[in-house]
């Protein structure tokens, strides 16, 4: 059986009656060699909660306290010291139309980290290239967008001015998959190969929804008339007669998507194993809007919240405190926020293209999640 170790050097610990009369209970305080009581809060081990996890998947284990050892308690000063330094900056994140998910996940994220000192301002743009484009300006901090967006940049800056963007900007935190939206109201356009010599709206120029579609035309080799008109006036078209189909990516589901009460239809993505190095696979359906008839196969891209590469003291560990506290309350914003929260990859990073004081936070929450820590403010 997996047991927590107590530190073979606490002498005092290991004979203190109340250790061994409430060592199965949910909580105890012993007094260390100096006399006084130390606590530490931990969830059930594994082999605690097997039961429990059987009977409900989803279960989050209580927490037990403890008495921590010196290695981690090295750990935990150090996080502490760098993550709750005060500090007093103000950062403002670049979205996306103030009707799509990215306006609404920054919301949320606004909304939550406010309780922990870090104030957030929200910022509606037109998409992901618009954002970047922001960001290596200096007219915002942070930057919310699709990673398939970001590699276009990065590449075109790379071959004609030899620059590395990724040397100035750095990922933050990764967010979730975003999911290629292809409509319709032509019963003749199921599959994305209809859609040769068909009118075509791929959003607005500087979208990451351009991009997305200028990958997709190229790798299966469609030749379409395009034209960049918001998602509004792209299904008025539609409706008018005047256009054929209209690309969107964004988190399912997308609000103003879900209204459209069964106009329009989704057309398929077929697999294809060049768009599977950079995208994932995946399905939309009733799951995400109650209009569809059935799932229809698509691709989803990650989406990520970007920032410049500044190591000032303070900002750091401002932006540290603002992922830490979207990590320690994914479980709320999945019952509270945005439907994505509940498909978030918040826990993943990029060891050489993510931000490194938030990277370290990441690695740091992952290790003590793993044996039932959690660092908290008090």
């Amino acid at each position: 059986m997996r047991r927590f170790r107590m530190p073979s050097t606490n002498s005092a610990l290991r004979s203190c009656p109340r250790t061994m009369s409430r060592n199965r209970k949910r909580k105890f305080s012993c007094p260390n060699r100096n006399g006084t009581p130390r606590r530490l809060r931990r969830r059930l081990l594994p082999s605690e909660g097997t039961a429990r996890r059987q009977a409900s998947p989803n279960h989050r284990y209580p927490n037990h306290r403890y008495e921590e050892d010196e290695s981690m308690k090295k750990i935990l000063l150090a996080a502490i010291l760098s993550l709750f330094a005060q500090a007093a900056f103000a950062f403002t994140i670049a979205t996306g139309p103030n009707d799509g998910s990215y306006f609404q996940i920054a919301q949320d994220i606004k909304n939550l980290v406010a309780k922990d000192g870090v104030e957030l301002q929200v910022t509606a743009t037109k998409g992901s290239l618009e954002n970047i484009e922001l960001l290596g300006n200096g007219k915002t901090d942070l930057a919310i967008v699709q990673l398939d967006a970001l590699r276009f940049v990065s590449d075109v800056l790379k071959q004609y001015k030899g620059l590395d963007l990724f040397d100035k900007i750095k990922i933050v935190l990764n967010l979730y998959p975003e999911e290629i939206h292809v409509l319709s109201n032509k019963n003749d356009i199921q599959s994305f190969y209809h859609l040769e010599g068909k009118r075509v709206s791929v959003g607005t120029q500087g979208g990451g929804s351009a991009v997305s579609a200028g990958l997709l035309f190229s790798v299966y080799d469609i030749n379409a008339n395009i034209s960049f008109d918001t998602f509004e006036d792209a299904v008025k078209k539609m409706d008018q007669g005047a256009l054929d189909a209209v690309i969107f990516v964004g988190g399912a589901p997308v609000p103003f998507i879900g209204k459209l009460g069964g106009k329009l239809h989704l057309v398929r993505l077929p697999a294809s194993p060049v768009l599977e190095q950079i995208y994932f696979r995946t399905r939309l359906g009733k799951a995400q809007y109650n209009w569809a008839q059935a799932d229809t196969e698509t691709y989803a891209v990650p989406s990520s919240i970007m920032g410049v590469d500044q190591r000032d003291e303070k900002y750091a560990a401002q932006m540290q405190q603002l992922v830490l506290s979207v990590l320690n309350n994914r479980e709320y914003l999945e019952k509270n926020g945005h439907a994505k929260w509940k498909s978030s990859i918040l826990r993943t990073y990029f060891p050489a293209r993510g931000y490194e004081p938030t990277n370290q936070v990441i690695q740091l929450f992952n290790i003590l999640d793993r044996h039932g820590y959690r660092l908290v403010k008090k």
